[in-house]
């Protein structure tokens, strides 16, 4: 099996980042193998890399379809396994029913929506995890995971695009 190894470089600018980045990928290197870590946020495709596609909107359309049978069988189900005939009056009323059904299908909707946030985030995480404090004042940092024969190069490419702090990885808590 061949050997990987893990590289962190800091860049000053998300151009030379992003620059990088596509030719670490000439390289050979998959985006899975990459992880960019910024102390702000950058859209889509600002450093080069592709769109990334979340579970979140699966979580919460299942979350909310479970809350909608929920609501369902509570408004409607139950009041047929327990009926009670008063006065002629249908045993489920519209206006009740729909009441029932809509925050039980909200409040579904917004517990996937903070679960899947978390699942998105990988949290808790425990145990140290690769970072450099630099990070939090305004660097970009690079981690690569790739086979130890294309050393050399990655390392040429990240110094030919002004990337300081080559090495490896610092673990610490975060």
């Amino acid at each position: 099996m061949d050997k990987t190894n893990n590289l962190i470089a800091l860049f000053h600018e998300s151009t030379d980042t992003a620059e990088a980045i596509d030719e670490l990928h000439t390289l050979g290197i998959d985006d899975e193998k990459m992880v960019v870590i910024t102390g702000v946020p950058y859209p889509h495709g600002a450093l080069g890399r592709q769109v990334e596609w979340l579970t979140l909107p699966y979580i919460v359309a299942v979350g909310a379809l479970a809350g909608f049978l929920f609501g369902l069988f509570l408004a409607v189900i139950t009041p047929h396994l327990y009926r009670l005939d008063i006065g002629g009056h249908p045993p489920v009323g519209f206006p009740p029913a729909a009441i029932i059904i809509f925050v039980f299908t909200m409040m579904a909707t917004i517990v996937s929506t903070f679960l899947g946030v978390l699942w998105e985030m990988n949290f808790p995480r425990f145990g140290p995890a690769p970072y450099h404090k630099l990070v939090t004042a305004g660097h970009l940092a690079v981690l690569l995971e790739y086979p130890a024969t294309l050393d050399s190069q990655v390392r040429q490419v990240l110094e030919s695009h002004k990337a300081h702090h080559i090495g490896e990885p610092e673990r610490m808590a975060l």
